[in-house]
């Protein structure tokens, strides 16, 4: 739980050969970091890292800047990167930036696993 933001959370867990990073909550500039931590902290051998904004309640820039970098990082690196898409709000802004179509989005997370 982030210091923070007390309704946010974000949880990491390796699902087969791919790293699962679920925030919880606010993803702002408060609470990038952490989410960023949790990126970043994928097992050795992780061939894919998905992030899953279903459980955001908001997100702004910050966020966004935040999918974007982890998107470069992993470019290249033979690490595959995946999204599952946040609620209409969360990607509201996605779309705003024209972004929804240049990242890779998915509808849940076996997509997001399987693609």
């Amino acid at each position: 739980m982030s210091r923070n933001s007390p309704a946010f959370g974000v949880r990491a867990q390796a699902v087969e050969r791919a790293h699962v990073v679920a925030p919880r909550g606010e993803l702002d500039l408060f609470t990038a970091a952490e989410v960023q931590e949790a990126l970043r902290a994928r097992p050795v051998g992780s061939d894919v890292v998905v992030l899953d904004l279903r459980a955001l309640t908001f997100l702004d820039t910050s966020g966004m800047r935040l999918v974007v970098e982890t998107l470069h990082e992993l470019d290249g690196s033979g690490v595959r990167f995946a999204l599952v898409r946040g609620g209409t709000d969360v990607q509201r802004l996605f779309t705003l930036a024209r972004l929804d179509e240049r990242l890779p989005f998915f509808d849940d997370l076996d997509a997001a696993l399987a693609a």
